[in-house]
This record gives C-alpha cells, sequence and structure tokens, in this order.
C-alpha cells in the first residue's frame, strides 16, 4: 500500500487507509451510476461538495497528501464528470480485483469496503502469512505473505473492496427483469407547465433509485409528490418536483451577497470558461465569500447576473450567478426571535444602531433573543431584548439555537495546533485523552480556492474534529 509521506501512528493510519478506500469505492460507484444513468448528478454533486470533500480533507491534514485537487475537476459540472467517466472507469480496472462491469461496480457498499479495511488493518500481522514447505527438501520451511494487503504483481494501491449483501462481483445482486418499470421525474411550475423536460430512470427490478430536484433560475422549489429514491418495482412511478416563481431580485445595487455554493466570477454575464476570472469554494457560513452587487445584467440565454466588485480581498469586479439557490444576502432581513453568536471572536453589542457606544460582548456560543430588526442604509441591526444592537451579517450569527459539543474525546491518539489549519503542533494527546470545546472554527479561512473544514478550539490550541478521530462527550 502507498505510504503517507509523513510518520503516524498504527490509528492514524487505520484512519487514514479506511477513508482512502471509502472515497475509492464511491468514487467507482457513482461513476457506474453516472453511466447507467440511475442517479441525478446534483445528488452526487451534493454529497461529494459534503461528506466526500469534509472526507478527502481530513486525509490531507492527517496525511499530507491532498487528494481534492484532481476530483474537484471531476465534479464541476455534470459535462465535466461525463467527460472524466473513461477516467474513473479506467482506474477501476487498474485494481486487481475490481471487475470493471458498471452493473457490478453500481453495487459498490463504500460503509462496508471501509469496515473491512479497517477491520483487516487490525488483525496481527501473522493472519497473512502462510508456512510452505519444500518437497524436494521437507527440512526445509519458508514463510510468505499471501498478498492480501500487498503484492508486487499489483501496480496500484490494493483497497479492500465489498459489494452489497457480500455477493462476489460476478454474481448479480438482482436478477434483471423484463418486468421492471421506469421511474419518471417531473419540473414543474404550480399551474402544470414542465420548467425542464422529463427524466426516465431505468434499472432492474429492485435495484434502488433516487432523485434530486433541478436548480431552475427564477424559481423556488415549493413540492414533491412522489417517493424521491426507492426501489424499481414492476410498475410505472413518477416523482413531481413543482416550483414557483421566486422574486426577481435577492439584492439590490450596492447591497452586499455571499455564496452559499461554489461559484465562479466572470468577466461577462455569459458564463464561458474563456470568461472565467477565478472560482470561489463552498465554504462554512462564517467563511463564506462575499460581494457588492454594483449592477445587473443577462446572459444571452436570459440567466440574471449580478455584476460584482469581490469584498474578499482582491478587489476584481465581474459577474456572479444571481440565482438564490447559490447566493444570498449578507444581512437578516426578517426578525429572528432568537440568535446564536457564530463569530469565532464574539460580536460586540453597542447601545446604538449605528454600531457606537460599546455596551458589551458576547461570546461564540451565546443564544440572544431579539426584539425587534432595525433597517440602516442597505444593512439591518438586531435589537436584543435588552435593548442594545447588533450587526445582523449571517456571517457573525445565525438564526435560532446554534449548538457545538461541550466535551469531546480522542478515538485514537491525536495532536493540538497552534492553528486551525492544523498547523504548528503543540502537544500530542493520547487514545481516550478528553477535551473541553471551547468554540469551533474552520480552515482555510482567508483561501477561497479552497474549501473548508470544522475544528474545535480547546485550551491550548485545535484539534480536529473528524468524528473518526474524535466522539462527543455528555
Amino acid at each position: 500500500m502507498t505510504l503517507p509521506p509523513k510518520e503516524l501512528s498504527s490509528d492514524e493510519l487505520t484512519t487514514y487507509y479506511s477513508d482512502y478506500t471509502y472515497f475509492f469505492a464511491w468514487l467507482f460507484k457513482v461513476g457506474a451510476q453516472t453511466d447507467l444513468h440511475t442517479r441525478e448528478f446534483s445528488d452526487i454533486k451534493k454529497e461529494y461538495d459534503g461528506k466526500i470533500t469534509d472526507m478527502l480533507n481530513d486525509m490531507y491534514d492527517l496525511s499530507g497528501i491532498k487528494f481534492t485537487g484532481t476530483f474537484n475537476l471531476f465534479f464541476a459540472s455534470e459535462d465535466d464528470l461525463n467527460s472524466y467517466l473513461p477516467q474513473i472507469q479506467d482506474l477501476a480496472k487498474s485494481y486487481r480485483y475490481l471487475t470493471d462491469s458498471s452493473e457490478q461496480l453500481v453495487r459498490l457498499d463504500p460503509q462496508a469496503s471501509a469496515d473491512k479495511e479497517r477491520a483487516l488493518l487490525n488483525e496481527p500481522l501473522t493472519n497473512f502469512i502462510i508456512k510452505q514447505t519444500d518437497d524436494s527438501n521437507p527440512t526445509k520451511t519458508t514463510y510468505v505473505a499471501d498478498g492480501q494487503l500487498s503484492s508486487a504483481v499489483i501496480s496500484t494501491t490494493t483497497t479492500c473492496f465489498v459489494y452489497k449483501d457480500d455477493s462476489k462481483p460476478t454474481t448479480p445482486a438482482v436478477t434483471p427483469s423484463a418486468t421492471s418499470k421506469p421511474v419518471t421525474v417531473h419540473y414543474v411550475d404550480e399551474q402544470g407547465n414542465t420548467l425542464k423536460p422529463d427524466k426516465t430512470l431505468t434499472g432492474s427490478l429492485g435495484d434502488v433509485y433516487k432523485t434530486a430536484p433541478l436548480s431552475i433560475d427564477g424559481y423556488k422549489l415549493v413540492k414533491t409528490i412522489g417517493d424521491e429514491s426507492g426501489k424499481f418495482t414492476s410498475a410505472n412511478q413518477s416523482v413531481t418536483y413543482t416550483y414557483r416563481k421566486a422574486a426577481a431580485d435577492v439584492a439590490v445595487k450596492d447591497s452586499v451577497v455571499y455564496a452559499s455554493k461554489k461559484i465562479g466570477l466572470y468577466g461577462s454575464s455569459s458564463f464561458t470558461k474563456k470568461a472565467l476570472k477565478t472560482m470561489y469554494a463552498k465554504k462554512s457560513r462564517m467563511n463564506r465569500p462575499m460581494f457588492k452587487v454594483i449592477g445587473t445584467a443577462t446572459s444571452k440565454n436570459g440567466a440574471k447576473r449580478y455584476k460584482v466588485k469581490d469584498l474578499n480581498g482582491n478587489g476584481t469586479t465581474g459577474y456572479i450567478t444571481a440565482n438564490s439557490d447559490y447566493v444570498a444576502p449578507l444581512y437578516y432581513a426578517k426578525k429572528q426571535s432568537k440568535i446564536t453568536v457564530i463569530n469565532p471572536s464574539g460580536l460586540n453589542a453597542y447601545s446604538k444602531s449605528n454600531l457606537s457606544g460599546k455596551a458589551t460582548h458576547y461570546k461564540q456560543g451565546e443564544v440572544l433573543k431579539v426584539n425587534k430588526i432595525v433597517t440602516r442604509n442597505l444593512t439591518t441591526r438586531l435589537q436584543l431584548s435588552n435593548g442594545k444592537y447588533i450587526s445582523a451579517n449571517k456571517k457573525l450569527v445565525i438564526a435560532g439555537k446554534y449548538t457545538m459539543p461541550k466535551r469531546v474525546q480522542a478515538k485514537t491518539s491525536i495532536n493540538r495546533y497552534d492553528t486551525a489549519n492544523l498547523t504548528k503542533r503543540n502537544q500530542h494527546f493520547a487514545k481516550n485523552s478528553t477535551f473541553i470545546v471551547k468554540g469551533w472554527a474552520y480552515s482555510n479561512v482567508n483561501n477561497f480556492r479552497k474549501g473548508d473544514t470544522l475544528r474545535y478550539k480547546v485550551a491550548g490550541g485545535y484539534i480536529t474534529a473528524n468524528a473518526h478521530l474524535v466522539k462527543t462527550l455528555k
């Protein structure tokens, strides 16, 4: 197996390789789903941007190897995934014990594969040694490895792969049946008018299907009829996504918006690769990139755009999408009954609505009651129940009660660092060490080309929040 470049403990290595196995089992599975058209790209993209990217970031933090750069290209768009599909399939073929059939790869079970990898790595090395006797010399005995974990004839990393129901790769999970009926997906407005062409999903009887709504410029999803996921049966099935026309604007000139998903800044209102200036990664709420709206425009096909100025340090101007699924006003526009301070440095409260006359300071995690919302120019303030004012900036506060663990315990030996990027290690802790969580932060605060990963602030620095490495205590 390919080793990480830095020295890791046995527990860290086990976590690294079990996550490694999960990722590649998932990659080959979604490649097969794409090839067979049994899963929507939007659903794959959502999982990649969330759980999978977090896993890759944790592997990078743990081992020092960067995985995300290449694979981000695979999942940039549906067209990109389809163009990289042959590369994913070739990669699957390079594994000695994997079939290259999409019908078989679609049955891969990432979690079961990771669990098996972890179990094998925790077995004694003697379990993989075979005693052999030389027939020509009965007194001579040799010991050889059986190749379960590594082999000189395998050119790539050997990884454990498990198929659903623990079936052999050559045995289909379900015998194809001519009586299997398709699932039809509709995208309509509230009057029943078609907004996007129907999609038809097909599969063998008993296979799992999964659908997802589409992002449609100018519309908001308001209702879903039918089962978004289930199994193919002998009867026709349908899923209908119903949309309502959204308000014309989510922001006005000179107001500020932030990006809730990965977006691009373009030199023209028609988004092309040639016009792309830079990409902004999907970030956690407190780290989202901000833009000042300085105008509006439409693309050649009529999609609305914002002309903006980058407020993240570059000051670059260009065009971003105005789709409310991707960008939103930076400030709350409606009163919230209570809010939670999420800014790692806390938040000041003031005696006046122009945020002058500092009155008190609230720590991250404090929950505050709100009396009313006050508009000031193109921003808003929240008046608290005690009459003091705070900013309604969504990167500083979040509606409702937002909680984080109070105490965590290390599942393996872990390190503590000076920074949320987990650099400058300052102490090593043994397995089962416990920590009081004083706050939370995310890595890559000012790097908008990279995603970010949650960290726990503890006495003396920061530790990982990876659920594989630490667990919450009551």
